[in-house]
């Protein structure tokens, strides 16, 4: 396929869709948070293949609303689920296949510990010598063996039988050569749509889509998954390499585009070798490529038809812990020219101390002093080094070259001042430095991204009546205040859909959670943490689908933008949810028990709300349930 060297169409199409035929075709994002995410996936992608179309008249009449799903894209730890379910469903396997493996991998620190294992070992390198051994690498690896059974992306592909029904899945990168989204995209069904914009990768840096097809799952998870600090970049080609894909067919199948012209970007380009990351970076909700994938529907560039709903699942928030500047701590105010002065005046003591042995044949007392020398004269040693590298006496091998940015006089006097400065002082200075920069790049950053695309997504008309969010805190206590908001930009709960007060402990306890690679099971705090965010995706999906419902039957028919006769398949659902929903208030795990049961997952035990503990963010006295009935 040819491509087209031009920026990437994402918004162009500001039409909206005049038509929709509720739930035909539905397209899901899935966020990325480590196995959080993956686990409240498994519980929006359960409850979806809970609900079925119950109108003996609707053509769509015993199926599911997960066999409705024709489009996933994911970044993070929610390509962990992506990938298996896409897996799963081209090889015709049954859902309850599916929900026990995955909640099995899910389960404690065996996915940890495997990959562990093959970082340790050089003999699980041996036939994939060209790949770095480092952990991201290891967990791909892992993945491979233990999740993906060494599948490829081709895998994916199927015939379109009855119950597969994905048609497309995105896997979302981020490449280190331009700083854009790498959309690690695969058709799973024959198009015959011309789709000029479909690209595994971008615009700007691509592969041939064949070649692609080779890829390991695992590698493409990792590519997905690997989120700063954490991991080290995965890098092509070398890094996707094993017997039968070399880099040559790699680096062949790989166009790069100039972006400048310039001698350095040429010589980069010339090698063909770029860093891969988290999706997350460029976009933590996946939500970018369905936008985009539904333009290309929409404008008709492809065969495959145009969203009917578009829903974004997502563990990450709009909420953020206030910055608190970190204080000086009151006392004896030393500096580090004190400390020199203290090191001097020590040396000076263990010198004299020595000669004094010396003289006096005490072996013991010379020894003694002899040892203990070396530490103050290590201290000032590392002092002077570290004064020679700043004022660029020679090149200096500190990360921070201060040469770049001052003069060696400003140089000096910055110098001077620090060696008088309070120790707790500077101390203060580097953790407001330290805090406020990991707070920006793993927060600020990733939620302004957040805002900008979720703007885009919900006031452009090419999404009204079509778009939905489902948060993982949107039943936490957290959110009551937007929840029962009315002003201008929320709108309240119906009444009926308030959550009962076990919902929202289990909603938040899920919220709560933090973002990791494992559920300890040795922790108090994570022991029923992958129950309650499962239990969490299952209730939160049945209340936005519901609230979705509620919105399009408000709507006057004749402004409705679908078919009168649709508005029974609405009703059926409806109601139908509103009986899980009444359920769910009851025991919010009543259908994670049921699917462990049902699913025959290994090892499965019932939980309870008995199990669970009050949040300890929250004050039982602070909170009135907002369940009316």
């Amino acid at each position: 396929m040819d491509k087209i060297a031009a920026p990437e169409p994402l918004s162009e199409n500001k039409l909206e869709v005049a038509i929709i035929k509720p739930f035909d075709s539905i397209a899901l994002a899935f966020s990325g948070g480590g196995f959080r995410a993956a686990s409240f996936a498994l519980g929006v992608l359960s409850y979806l293949d809970k609900v079925k179309f119950e109108d003996s008249t609707d053509e769509l009449f015993g199926l599911s609303l997960l066999q409705r799903v024709s489009y996933m894209s994911s970044a993070s730890g929610g390509t962990i689920a992506t990938t298996l379910y896409a897996l799963y469903n081209s090889k015709g396997k049954s859902f309850g296949d599916y929900y026990s493996k995955l909640l099995t991998a899910l389960t404690g620190d065996e996915l940890l510990k495997q990959a562990m294992e093959i970082l340790a070992d050089k003999k699980y390198w041996k036939t994939r010598e060209l790949k770095s051994r480092n952990i991201i690498n290891a967990f791909a690896m892992a993945y491979d063996k233990y999740l993906f059974d060494h599948a490829a992306l081709e895998a994916l592909c199927h015939d379109g039988a009855p119950g597969k029904h994905l048609q497309e899945v995105c896997f979302n990168a981020t490449e280190f050569f331009t700083g854009q989204s790498f959309r690690q995209d695969i058709k799973l069904v024959p198009d015959a749509g011309k789709d000029p914009y479909f690209t595994y990768g971008n615009m700007v840096i691509y592969l041939d889509e064949k070649t692609a097809g080779k890829l390991k799952l695992g590698d493409i998870l990792a590519a997905s998954s690997c989120f700063p600090a954490g991991f080290e970049p995965i890098v092509f080609p070398d890094d996707f390499t094993y017997p039968g894909l070399y880099p040559a067919e790699l680096k062949n199948a790989l166009t790069m585009l100039p972006q400048t012209g310039d001698k350095q970007e040429k010589e980069f380009i010339s090698k063909k070798n770029f860093g891969l990351m988290d999706g997350g970076i460029t976009d933590n909700q996946g939500l970018q490529s369905m936008m985009y994938a539904d333009g290309r529907r929409t404008r008709h560039e492809t065969d495959l038809r145009h969203f009917d709903l578009l829903m974004v699942n997502d563990v990450g928030s709009h909420f953020i812990k206030p910055y608190v500047m970190p204080e000086v701590k009151k006392g004896w105010e030393l500096s580090i020219r004190g400390l020199i002065f203290i090191a001097v005046a020590v040396i000076i003591v263990l010198a004299a101390g020595a000669w004094y042995g010396i003289k006096q044949h005490y072996g013991l007392l010379t020894v003694g002093c002899s040892l203990l020398i070396t530490v103050p004269l290590i201290f000032l040693v590392t002092m002077l080094y570290l004064r020679q590298q700043l004022l660029g006496v020679a090149n200096s091998a500190l990360i921070l070259n201060f040469k770049k940015n001052f003069t060696e006089r400003i140089i000096t006097v910055l110098v001077g001042y620090f060696a008088k400065t309070p120790l707790s002082v500077i101390k203060q200075m580097i953790s407001a430095r330290v805090q406020s920069v990991l707070m920006l790049n793993l927060s600020i950053f990733l939620k302004r991204i957040r805002q900008l695309l979720y703007n885009k997504f919900y006031f452009s008309p090419q999404w009204k009546n079509r778009g939905k969010g489902n948060h993982i805190y949107d039943l936490s206590f957290s959110n009551n205040i937007n929840r029962e908001a009315n002003d201008g930009y929320h709108s309240p709960t119906p009444p009926i859909l308030n959550p009962s007060r076990d919902i929202q402990i289990v909603a938040q306890v899920a919220f709560n959670m933090g973002t990791t690679l494992w559920f300890d099971k040795q922790s108090t705090e994570q022991e029923h943490s992958e129950a309650c965010i499962i239990a969490c995706g299952q209730f939160t999906t049945c209340y936005n689908l519901l609230q979705h419902i509620m919105r399009l039957l408000a709507i006057k028919p004749d402004k409705a933008p679908f078919d009168n006769k649709y508005r029974n398949r609405l009703i059926k659902l409806e109601q139908q949810m509103l009986a899980d929903y009444e359920a769910f208030k009851a025991d919010p795990f009543f259908y994670y028990n049921q699917s462990g049961f049902d699913f025959k997952v290994p090892g499965f035990k019932e939980v309870t709300m008995r199990e669970i503990p009050f949040p300890d963010d929250w004050k039982v006295d602070d909170i009135q349930s907002a369940d009316v009935g």
